[in-house]
């Protein structure tokens, strides 16, 4: 007889970049998957307790305004230099203001009456004991203290204490608490890690049959620092890779609309926007890619024309050095999208005896050569 499906949400710890959480629940919602059980860490464990509440309106609504000042007691344009002071001052800075903003968005009625259990996990200081907890183990009217606690990123914040025990993030114990949830009777679990501090055991998440691993391909930011304007991209990262991971879009880094492009033109504009430094956060359309990419190239080749550098008179003036050293020349004065369009027009120029087409070259050169080739086939250059 076959088990019943159980699927849990895991959600990692990241401060700021936990914005990509609430991009992932949004998909998810508009996806129709459903879980019984959401587990969480640091701020994981905020983002778990408002999807326990079935919030997505007002998930979105605090990524949205959170700032820096409003989750610690520090100025609003705190670095992480600022937090090192307040930790050699004060042994971290307060988070008064994390427990105010916490107490504002969390019902813990709702939470409580759930039909999707929350699970959160913290640590005990000093010991570092891991410190997993289902609703039912905590008492009633302290879900707020267990979320801070859970939260507390020491050193760069104080502990916190709750009736007499100290607590630090759950990081400390495992910053993508899969195991909690398997251990709760979960068959199958999709896991959001954010690539922040904190222990992470990639044979828990990546490459397990039971896992949805989503993972942002793209830098989303200090963890410190919460900034409105870099929690909407996050947000909207988030939201865009947990689409294209459950095949409702397509692409890697850049999200296309399904069937924009087939599989061997997909992975080359993916490489190609990257180069060429396109949108991210735009949902492509196979008219509107090649608009952007058309508007991108003849950017760079005015840029590769206007450089004295990169002036087609000081590249001729490689051609008859040896291959290798002509690569080496023309990387020296070129960024990658002058590099690409270099090696694009070598191609047309000298088609398959081109030292770009060579074996060795293309190990150098994988991403550029493989976009100068879609460059050419897509008529762009």
């Amino acid at each position: 007889m076959m088990k019943e499906r159980n699927t849990a949400l895991v959600l990692g710890g990241g401060g700021s970049r936990g914005a990509y959480e609430a991009g992932v629940w949004q998909a998810l919602t508009e996806l129709g998957i459903e879980f019984s059980m959401v587990c969480g860490v640091s701020v994981g464990s905020i983002n778990a307790a408002l999807v326990a509440q079935g919030d997505v309106d007002k998930a979105n609504s605090l990524w949205k305004q959170i700032a820096t000042d409003m989750v610690f007691d520090v100025s609003p344009d705190a670095t992480a230099k600022d937090f090192a002071l307040e930790f050699i001052k004060k042994g971290g800075a307060s988070v008064t203001s994390l427990k105010a903003l916490v107490e504002k968005y969390l019902d813990e009625d709702a939470v409580r009456s759930s039909h999707i259990e929350l699970g959160l996990l913290t640590t005990e200081f000093p010991s570092l004991k891991p410190c997993p907890l289902w609703i039912s183990d905590i008492p009633e009217g302290k879900l707020a203290d267990y979320i801070v606690a859970s939260s507390a990123a020491f050193p760069a914040v104080h502990y916190y204490e709750v009736d007499g025990v100290k607590y630090i993030d759950g990081g400390y114990s495992n910053n993508l608490p899969i195991p909690m949830a398997l251990d709760h009777g979960a068959t199958d679990c999709i896991a959001v890690y954010m690539n922040a501090p904190g222990k992470y055991y990639p044979d828990q998440a990546e490459n397990v049959d039971n896992v949805t691993l989503i993972k942002s391909n793209w830098d989303l930011g200090d963890f410190l620092v919460f900034d409105p304007n870099n929690s909407k991209r996050t947000v909207r990262l988030g939201y865009q890779h947990t689409m294209k991971k459950f095949g409702a879009y397509d692409g890697d880094f850049f999200s296309f609309f399904k069937g924009a492009f087939d599989k061997r033109d997909l992975a080359a504009a993916d490489v190609t926007a990257r180069i060429f430094d396109l949108d991210p956060l735009i949902l492509y359309s196979r008219e509107k890619f090649m608009d952007s990419m058309a508007e991108a190239v003849a950017a760079a080749r005015s840029e590769m024309e206007l450089d004295v550098d990169m002036s087609f008179a000081s590249i001729k003036s490689l051609r008859d050095l040896p291959a290798m050293d002509i690569i080496r020349g023309v990387a020296k004065v070129a960024n990658r999208r002058t590099l690409t369009l270099f090696i694009a027009d070598n191609i047309k120029t000298h088609g398959g005896s081109s030292i770009f087409l060579r074996r060795y070259t293309g190990k150098l050169l994988t991403d550029e050569t493989m976009a100068a080739r879609w460059l050419i086939r897509m008529e762009l250059v």
